[in-house]
């Protein structure tokens, strides 16, 4: 048995991971791992899939496509080697950063850069430009609100950081907050009765 990476991706509907797992089980793969999102309604899947060595890349490929296009949905499918990648360990602290404002995606590669230099781990971030009502409509809120959720090494001076990404944020007309992620899960938890 070995290893390939399936990644799927388009328009999101229901029955894609359904369609992707049933075909996959045909050729008598089985999952590894797994993680999916959607963003503005588009589907992006990544699968770790424990293959026969004797079955191609391209018949993997083949077969998911085939089945996804018999059910009329317009994904794209890769199939590759799955390579191991280097372990990323940041030893640090986990902090969130929220960035809102007006025309917020510029400072995306300013803060990515600072985290580069700064060895700043992202652990997950999302861009956020509209909400829905309580009926599914997108209401545009005329702002972004960008999140990040990264990890800072101890060695990293967090007032300093905090200084110049606020600077940053500043410049742009954006507010900034940049809490530890445990003060943010805290202030921000949502309970039900």
């Amino acid at each position: 048995m070995e290893q390939v990476l399936v990644a799927v991706t388009g328009p999101d509907r229901s029955g894609v991971v359904y369609t992707v797992a049933e075909a996959l089980h045909k050729l008598k793969c089985s999952f590894v791992d797994m993680d999916q999102t959607t963003v503005r309604n588009q589907f992006s899947s990544i699968m770790i899939v424990e293959k026969q060595e004797a079955l191609s890349k391209e018949e993997i490929r083949s077969a998911v496509n085939h089945a996804l296009e018999e059910k009329q949905y317009d994904m794209s499918v890769l199939v590759r080697e799955c390579v191991p990648g280097k372990a990323v360990i940041t030893k640090g602290e986990p902090f969130v950063l929220t960035v809102d404002g007006k025309e917020s995606k510029e400072i995306i590669l300013a803060y990515t850069k600072i985290f580069l230099e700064s060895k700043i781990n992202i652990d997950s971030f999302r861009s956020i430009e509209n909400v829905a009502n309580e009926d599914g409509e997108v209401i545009s809120r005329g702002k972004d609100l960008l999140v990040f959720e990264v990890t800072i090494p101890f060695e990293v001076d967090r007032k300093a950081l905090h200084r110049t990404l606020y600077g940053i944020a500043k410049d742009h007309n954006l507010s900034m907050s940049m809490q530890h992620r445990r003060i943010f899960e805290a202030v921000h938890r949502v309970t039900t009765a």
